[in-house]
C-alpha cells in the first residue's frame, strides 16, 4: 500500500467518528484479509453478469450482500474505491453504465468502455458487521493510488451529489488539487474565496500558473504532493506574483489628466516618471499612494492618474 505511514483502527475511527463507526485492530485485520474475486473481462457483459449473480446474487434480491470494489485503470493502474450494503444493485449500474455522470471513475468508463478496466470485489458473507464496507473503503481511501477517488472520506456526508471542484495547471495537464467544497481551498491552501470564486467563474489563471475548474479532465496526471507540501509551494508562487506585478506595474506608462482642464494631459514612461513630475510641480506624491488612487479611480492633487494600454500610445 502507498502510504505515508501504517493505518490503524483507531486513525480510521478518528476519521469516521462523524457517523458513529468504530472497529478494533482485529475486526480491522479480518476486513483487508477478506477473500476477492476478481474480473477482468467487464466487456463481456453477459459472462460479467454470470459472474456477479453466482457471486452476489441479483441486483433486486431479497438477499443483500455487503463489501467494497475496486475498479482498476489497466492501463495506468489508476484506481478507484467503493462501498455499498447492497453490492450486486450497485455493481449492476456499472457494468450497464446507468450511474450519474460525476467525478472521474464513471466518464472515463463511458469514455474508455469496461475492456480498459478490471474490477475486484471484496463480498462480506461471515465477518461482517454494520458500518464493516465504510471501514474498508476508508483504509483504502488513505492510499495515495486511489486517485479516481474525488473524496477521501469513506460515506462522505456530502454526498455523491456534490460537484467536485480542482486546481490544474494552465494546459489542465496536471491535477494538483481537488475538493467537493470551496472551504477546502480556502482552509488548506489559503486561496481567499473572492479570489476563488473570481477565478473559478471567469476561466482566469490563479497566480498566473494555476486553473480552477468544476470538470474532471480524464488525462491529467494527479500530482503526489501533500496538502501541506502544495500550501507552501503556493505561498511562495504568491510572493514570486506579487513581486512581479508590482514591478510591472511600476514600469507601465502612465496617463496624467488635470480635472479643471482635460485638454491637458501628459503621458509618461513609467510611475516613477508620474512622481517626478509632481514633484516638479510642487506637490508631495509617491508610488504606494498613485497605484492606490488609480486602483481606486481617484484623483490625486488635482489629477487623474491612469494606466495606459501600449496598443494606445
Amino acid at each position: 500500500m502507498n502510504r505515508g505511514g501504517i493505518v490503524t483502527a483507531e486513525k480510521i475511527n478518528e476519521i469516521l467518528a462523524y457517523c458513529n463507526i468504530k472497529i478494533t485492530e482485529q475486526e480491522l485485520k479480518s476486513l483487508i484479509d477478506t477473500a476477492s474475486f476478481t474480473l477482468t473481462n467487464l466487456d463481456q457483459k453477459s459472462i460479467t453478469k454470470d459472474v456477479l449473480k453466482d457471486k452476489l446474487g441479483l441486483p433486486n434480491s431479497k438477499q443483500r450482500i455487503p463489501g467494497i470494489y475496486i475498479f482498476t485503470h489497466t492501463t495506468t493502474g489508476r484506481k478507484y474505491v467503493g462501498s455499498s450494503s447492497q453490492l450486486a444493485f450497485r455493481l449492476n449500474g456499472y457494468i450497464h453504465l446507468s450511474h450519474r455522470k460525476s467525478g472521474l471513475l464513471i466518464p472515463l468508463l463511458h469514455k474508455e468502455g469496461l475492456k480498459n478496466f478490471s474490477l475486484q470485489v471484496f463480498p462480506f458473507y461471515h465477518n461482517y458487521i454494520k458500518g464493516s464496507e465504510i471501514a474498508l473503503e476508508q483504509y483504502y481511501l488513505l492510499d495515495s493510488s486511489f486517485t479516481l477517488n474525488t473524496i477521501r472520506v469513506a460515506n462522505n456526508p456530502s454526498g455523491s451529489n456534490s460537484k467536485s471542484l480542482y486546481m490544474y495547471n494552465r494546459d489542465m495537464s496536471i491535477l494538483y488539487f481537488f475538493a467537493t467544497k470551496q472551504v477546502d481551498f480556502i482552509r488548506k491552501l489559503n486561496v481567499h474565496h473572492i479570489t476563488f470564486s473570481k477565478h473559478l467563474k471567469n476561466g482566469t489563471f490563479y497566480l498566473d500558473k494555476y486553473l480552477f475548474s468544476s470538470e474532471p479532465v480524464l488525462t491529467a496526471k494527479v500530482k503526489d504532493m501533500s496538502d501541506l507540501d502544495l500550501a507552501l509551494m503556493l505561498e511562495k508562487d504568491r510572493v514570486k506574483y506579487n513581486k512581479n506585478k508590482s514591478l510591472n506595474s511600476l514600469s507601465k506608462p502612465v496617463r496624467l489628466t488635470c480635472v479643471d482642464n482635460l485638454e491637458n494631459t501628459i503621458v509618461l514612461p513609467s510611475l516613477g516618471k508620474c512622481v517626478e513630475y509632481l514633484h516638479n510641480k510642487g506637490l508631495s506624491a509617491s508610488q504606494v499612494t498613485l497605484v492606490k488612487h488609480i486602483d481606486l479611480g481617484k484623483a490625486y492633487k488635482g489629477y487623474l492618474c491612469e494606466y495606459v494600454k501600449e496598443n494606445t500610445l
